[in-house]
């Protein structure tokens, strides 16, 4: 059966009109000043209401820029550093939009599983008390079950580009009567290699809408994309793109390959507080766990794709609660980790791609708190390093523990540090998956 996602309104009521979605991306022509406080934003009292009863006391700069736009129904491009609460100044004006009204009438397309539940939590928090229903539809996910949410015929749908194919391609759901779709991380979308589900999905919604693309890096790509699905929309750009938050204080570490599982757990010791640890590969996420279980760590747990979707929830949750207080996580996952007062980041393996690191140390430092990014580094790394302080603008404060200056040359022409291999056979404990 096909479910159409049918507002409670005369079908011939409803008029399409032609949008020129190939119009070239613009500046507003007038820039309202920008508001200070969230009553200035042009929120109901309701969503005022909801906002300082969560503890929010003062908007984000991309949040008072973009949320009156928003609510005035112009498309918009967001890009901001990650962390500066972009979640909430698409969320808030959809709920606005939204409550009180039957159908479904808002799409939100996320990157991972992890940031479309986290969307769907805020949306809960401000959403729930007004009446304004949201789903889920990601991977990992009975079929039937998703159909089930689908007949509940939610206000807000949000999802990962590929699930919601998957329902188009079944007939499971229409798109035609959405009035605003929202791209969340639209970059990391098209790095992902979502374009031709995006593309599709776009088609299907009507071309009378709004479209609000939130994006932390405006590559040539992104631009391209926007200037397909957009009509004259408004830019908010917060801060230089892709940069790291002034609230966080960085640091690099040279040493041997070895020596990396030896050094963080000298840090697990000293530095306090919650603590991701980011790794390059889900076979090293693994790894790492496994030296830190095996010398007595009990307090961590770790991330990845390969990981089945009831347990990643269940380390997100348990780490989020401070059960577990080191989080260990790849690349894929690490976009999708929203947790406040992370208060450390660390680079186990440096990223291969320079704009990921930005990522990563984004994790703490959030919403204008500070935050440690600690980075370790073989000297087989120094071209991934000069990557990433090229994009930074600034060297990272270093220092050597325990490679010798012949060491640092001698590698300087090679790629970076894979990890040390195994040996043959291998030890039996260094081998074993993880216990569940």
């Amino acid at each position: 059966m096909r479910y159409s996602l049918l507002p409670c309104a005369n079908l011939a009521a409803y008029q399409m009109k032609t949008n020129e979605i190939s119009s070239p991306v613009v500046n507003s022509p007038e820039a309202p000043p920008i508001p200070t406080s969230w009553s200035s934003l042009g929120l109901s009292q309701e969503a005022l209401a909801l906002i300082e009863k969560a503890g929010y006391t003062t908007p984000t700069e991309v949040q008072t820029q973009a949320i009156p736009h928003a609510l005035a129904g112009e498309d918009l491009i967001a890009s901001a550093q990650t962390g500066t609460g972009k979640t909430a100044g698409f969320v808030l004006p959809m709920i606005e939009k939204f409550a009180g009204r039957e159908g479904t009438y808002g799409l939100i397309l996320c990157p991972t599983r992890e940031i479309a539940q986290q969307t769907q939590a805020v949306i809960e928090i401000f959403g729930t008390p007004r009446g304004v229903r949201s789903i889920v539809l990601i991977g990992g996910i009975n079929m039937r079950r998703d159909a089930e949410a689908i007949q509940s015929y939610p206000q807000i749908i949000v999802a990962t580009p590929g699930r919601l194919c998957d329902h188009l391609d079944r007939g499971n759901i229409w798109l035609d009567f959405i009035k605003v779709v929202v791209l969340d991380e639209a970059d990391r979308m098209l790095d992902m290699g979502f374009s031709d589900q995006l593309s599709r999905i776009m088609q299907d919604v009507p071309e009378e809408r709004q479209t609000l693309l939130f994006s932390a890096t405006m590559s040539p790509t992104v631009e391209r994309f926007a200037q397909r699905i957009l009509f004259k929309p408004v830019r908010v750009a917060i801060g230089r793109p892709l940069s790291a938050a002034s609230t966080v204080t960085q640091k690099l570490f040279w040493m041997k390959e070895e020596s990396k599982n030896r050094e963080l757990r000298r840090l697990l010791k000293e530095e306090p507080g919650s603590i991701i640890v980011f790794t390059r590969s889900k076979d090293m996420a693994s790894r790492v766990w496994r030296s830190l279980h095996s010398r007595c760590v009990y307090d961590a747990t770790f991330i990845h794709s390969d990981r089945p979707q009831d347990q990643r929830e269940q380390a997100l949750a348990d780490f989020k609660s401070g059960k577990f207080r080191v989080l260990i996580a790849t690349d894929v996952a690490g976009r999708g980790i929203h947790v406040d007062n992370v208060a450390h980041v660390v680079n186990f393996d440096l990223p291969l791609e320079p704009e990921d690191y930005v990522h990563r140390i984004g994790r703490t430092g959030r919403a204008l708190a500070t935050g440690k990014a600690t980075s370790f580094a073989t000297p087989r790394d120094r071209r991934l390093l000069a990557d990433i302080e090229k994009l930074l603008g600034h060297a990272i404060p270093s220092e050597t523990i325990d490679v010798s200056s012949a060491d640092m040359n001698s590698s300087s022409s090679r790629g970076p540090s894979r990890g040390p291999s195994r040996r043959p056979g291998g030890n039996s404990r260094n081998t074993r998956g993880p216990r569940r």
